[in-house]
């Protein structure tokens, strides 16, 4: 038996558990010999080499299934395609790593730039946004709530909410210039979708919009909103839209309403000849 390995010593000398070779002979990976009087498995120096190349491949992040595959079937061709599949594995993934931390990094910068933009009113040019109105108000009917969300659940997986966890709700003009702002609607914005549907979802124009950032409970809103409507009267400016209100951190997010952030964007425009749009 000395140009044999006992099952311990083939693990002892890679550093793996015996369970592992078991579950390898168990799939037919690497088949050791078997003396039928004493039970004890037995592998060969070629054994040895083989499972030296399963660790390297496997060292690799290859599939278990994929190296059985190759080493049923090896050849420099095989083995090239093998490499090549996995490297276009790990492409997919550093991308997808690279995107999560930039959505990370995303989250973090908003974070820490929140401060300066505490309870400021700034004009900014957002870029135009498609996505799916649900006409529900105030949560009121989850039932209407629950179907809208199926009949528009093809976007859902494009989405804001899950791709940002952002939630958009929106406050019509004719509210807003009533001061009745707590009756809103949700808007579900569909980031990017191959679609050939995608012309169907409605749009939010590109736009100049009056903002505010607010810290504390969402019912405080309807202070912020007479505040930036108020400024925007004063600065010469006319409401064109609905309002877009952006929930930065809310219940889902913090348990502590203070720790509330909240944004306020209303579309506004300088009236033409001096006519202003009530």
């Amino acid at each position: 038996m000395k140009d044999k390995f006992l099952i311990g010593e083939l693990s002892t000398l890679f550093n793996i558990s015996t369970d592992t070779l078991r579950y390898y002979d168990k799939i037919g990976l690497l088949k050791p010999d078997y003396d039928q009087k004493n039970g004890y498995r037995y592998y060969s120096i070629r054994n040895f080499f083989k499972l030296s190349r399963i660790l390297f491949l496997k060292q690799l992040d290859i599939s278990l299934d994929d190296i059985k595959k190759y080493m049923n079937h090896k050849n420099t061709t095989n083995l090239l395609k093998l490499l090549k599949k996995k490297e276009e594995q790990i492409d997919k993934k550093i991308n997808h790593l690279t995107n999560l931390k930039k959505k990370i990094n995303s989250k973090i910068e908003l974070f820490n730039s929140i401060g300066e933009d505490i309870n400021q009113i700034r004009v900014e040019k957002i870029p135009e946004r498609k996505g799916v109105f649900l006409d529900t108000y105030n949560g009121e009917n989850n039932s209407k709530i629950k179907q809208s969300l199926k009949i528009n659940g093809r976007y859902m997986k494009n989405s804001s909410w899950l791709i940002e966890g952002q939630v958009y709700t929106s406050v019509f003009k004719s509210n807003i210039l009533k001061g009745n702002v707590n009756q809103f609607r949700y808007f579900v914005e569909v980031l990017s979708v191959e679609d050939p549907f995608y012309g169907q979802l409605e749009c939010i124009p590109q736009n100049e919009y009056a903002c505010i950032v607010f810290l504390g409970p969402y019912i405080k809103i309807d202070e912020y909103y007479k505040v930036l409507i108020q400024w925007i009267q004063e600065n010469g400016y006319e409401i064109i839209g609905d309002s877009i209100e952006k929930n930065i951190v809310d219940y889902d997010f913090s348990d502590y309403e203070e720790e509330y952030i909240s944004e306020i964007q209303i579309p506004i425009q300088k009236p033409r000849d001096g006519y202003i749009d009530t």
